[in-house]
């Protein structure tokens, strides 16, 4: 062996066990923390992707329940783990771009985060009982600006769906009265009763009311239509060029994780995203959003500008 062998090799094993494992990882089965209950829509793409994600790796990949506070528990969790690619979380547009604008005691921010790729994403929907007069959303302005306001039932005071129908009532120049409930299934309920005549929320939860006949689904807030609603257009489509409001789950890892690290969990997951396999197994009303990093990073921080905007204009609290 020559100086420089020797040199190089005592190089090596002078480093920090971080940049020594670079070249290995993954080297121990990884983590993936999901904010949410199992079975929950969370839950059920986060397994998904680790059973593809897995055998890329040639490691298991082990998805842990972390429900709690909005998200904000498992965020916290990813932000304090070890910068070593082993744990990696599951990112919502909840937890790591509005909690921090809103709740006092947060841990963490969004730029505690090295963001992968979003998994999917999916869009918030206006929709009304079957009885209201509005078959648009054209009729539905017209009915709310005669009858001065339309209780409006949507879940939570600052979640996606409040922000999704604050842009829409600034874009249309329309007043609803928000009723915020602690889950969509009670909103829903109270719009079936006719208690309140309209909803704001996910078109996962008005997909079902929507094909049954109870509820009518008037537009969505994505920027396409929802594969699952082909025929319900998009607020964009009619006009209303702000109420763009796409919600996504992703993956992240701590800030500081290697590059290299990041580099290969990114290459790998990102081909997987994309795929058949990914888009046969999750829900019809979602869309799969392969995106390299620095897009997915860029969309993230241009969301929370805006949501930031929206807070602040319709002092929206928690």
């Amino acid at each position: 062996m020559n100086r420089r062998q020797v040199l190089a090799g005592l190089s090596v094993l002078g480093a920090p066990a971080i940049l020594r494992a670079q070249g290995s990882f993954p080297t121990k089965p990884i983590e993936i923390i999901v904010p949410a209950t199992a079975g929950g829509g969370a839950d059920l793409g986060a397994r998904r992707i680790a059973e593809m994600l897995g055998p890329v790796l040639g490691q298991t990949i082990v998805v842990q329940n972390k429900a709690g506070a909005a998200g904000s528990l498992a965020a916290g969790m990813v932000a304090r783990a070890e910068k070593t690619g082993h744990v990696i979380g599951m990112a919502t547009d909840s937890s790591v771009l509005i909690n921090p604008l809103v709740l006092p005691d947060i841990t963490y921010q969004l730029e505690d985060f090295e963001l992968l790729s979003p998994l999917y994403t999916g869009g918030m929907a206006l929709a009304v009982h079957k009885d209201f007069p509005a078959k648009s959303v054209e009729e539905f302005v017209a009915e709310a600006r005669k009858r001065g306001d339309v209780n409006c039932a949507t879940f939570g005071t600052v979640s996606s769906t409040r922000l999704s129908a604050e842009m829409f009532m600034a874009d249309a120049n329309v007043k609803m009265n928000m009723i915020p409930y602690k889950g969509e299934a009670d909103a829903v309920r109270d719009v079936i009763a006719n208690i309140a005549p309209a909803f704001f929320g996910t078109t996962a939860t008005l997909l079902p009311q929507h094909r049954s006949g109870t509820m009518r689904v008037l537009a969505v807030s994505s920027m396409e239509r929802n594969r699952a609603l082909p025929e319900v257009p998009t607020f964009r489509e009619l006009g209303l060029t702000n109420t763009v409001y796409r919600w996504f789950h992703g993956l992240m890892v701590p800030k500081g994780t290697p590059k290299p690290v990041v580099d290969k969990l990114a290459s790998s997951l990102i081909p997987l995203v994309g795929s058949e396999k990914f888009r046969n197994g999750i829900a019809a009303d979602l869309t799969p959003a392969p995106m390299e990093p620095a897009a997915f990073t860029e969309m993230v921080y241009a969301s929370r500008e805006k949501v930031r905007q929206i807070i602040k204009e319709r002092n929206l609290k928690p």
